[in-house]
């Protein structure tokens, strides 16, 4: 008897299983909403807490966002119970920015672009930066991946608006076909004692590098830390493609001395140390990534 009531209870669960999937699935694919934080829009996961830049437009409004300055945050806030806020727990409505998805800020008016300190952004999804007009950009030192078409600075005579110098963080593990277009860039400097894995496309002219603006690979002196120079030779996409290599000239890495304060205890010197560059004035020593080195 106990036998065959089993039976029918395996055979009512298994009937119900499908039922109970369906009813469960819907609630996993509803897990991410999108939040408005600060004018740019983000795809957030209450599950890892991570959010991820999507747009820099409304969906249901056109708005465009048209701020001269873009900030992307290292974390974001989120208000709102039905948005996974409101928590006891402040760091429960913590979400840490990890992605710039794709087509995250196509079409933003912005003329600077900076990450906030301790940025986790890992990733540079396709046209995710791209068609920006800015002068200064500053790449997180957790960036890994940048996919294709994923960074394009745009130039302009009229605004100055180009970034001579390009610093990629040591963090960075690959690059995608066409994945940086260069705009009039003069230097390109690479931090890691590694270089990334370059996309190349068999039979195509197309790799991570795309030349615009009258920037030929002839222009662009490639900068990479002392010792790494064969490795940068040798790494498809790099050494075939720029012509002019340049190890630093100092065992420290970069290194430069305003001439007017060479004597003097202001004297500043700003020297590559493991892929940060520190900035040494007198007594104090400033810690920085990306432009203006």
């Amino acid at each position: 008897m106990n036998s065959s009531l089993n039976h029918i209870v395996l055979a009512k669960c298994r009937a119900l299983l499908p039922l109970l999937l369906l009813a469960f699935v819907p609630r996993l694919a509803a897990q991410t909403f999108t939040y408005d934080a600060d004018g740019l829009y983000y795809s957030c996961d209450p599950g890892t807490k991570e959010a991820v830049l999507i747009a820099c437009r409304d969906a249901n409004t056109g708005y465009v966002y048209e701020q001269a300055n873009v900030f992307v945050p290292a974390t974001i806030t989120v208000s709102g119970a039905s948005m996974g806020g409101d928590s006891s727990s402040e760091s429960e409505n913590t979400y840490t920015v990890t992605e710039i998805g794709e087509g995250a800020l196509e079409g933003a008016w912005a003329q600077t672009l900076a990450f906030g300190k301790g940025s986790q952004v890992r990733i540079i999804r396709r046209r995710g930066l791209y068609g920006l007009g800015i002068k200064t950009l500053e790449l997180p030192a957790s960036l890994r991946v940048i996919e294709e078409e994923g960074l394009y600075i745009r130039s302009s005579q009229k605004t100055q608006s180009f970034i001579a110098t390009l610093v990629l963080p040591a963090s960075l593990d690959s690059l995608g076909l066409s994945s940086i277009v260069l705009n009039r860039l003069q230097k390109l400097r690479f931090l890691g004692m590694t270089p990334p894995k370059c996309a190349v496309a068999e039979g195509d002219a197309r790799n991570p590098w795309t030349a615009a603006d009258n920037a030929t690979p002839e222009d662009i002196t490639v900068e990479y830390p002392e010792g790494c120079r064969d490795l940068y030779k040798e790494r498809v996409g790099i050494g075939d493609y720029f012509t002019a290599f340049a190890e630093p000239e100092t065992p420290t890495g970069v290194e430069e001395t305003d001439a007017e304060t060479r004597s003097s205890a202001g004297a500043a010197r700003k020297v590559m140390q493991g892929g940060r560059v520190t900035i040494i004035r007198g007594n104090r020593t400033y810690n920085l990534f990306g432009q203006g080195l």
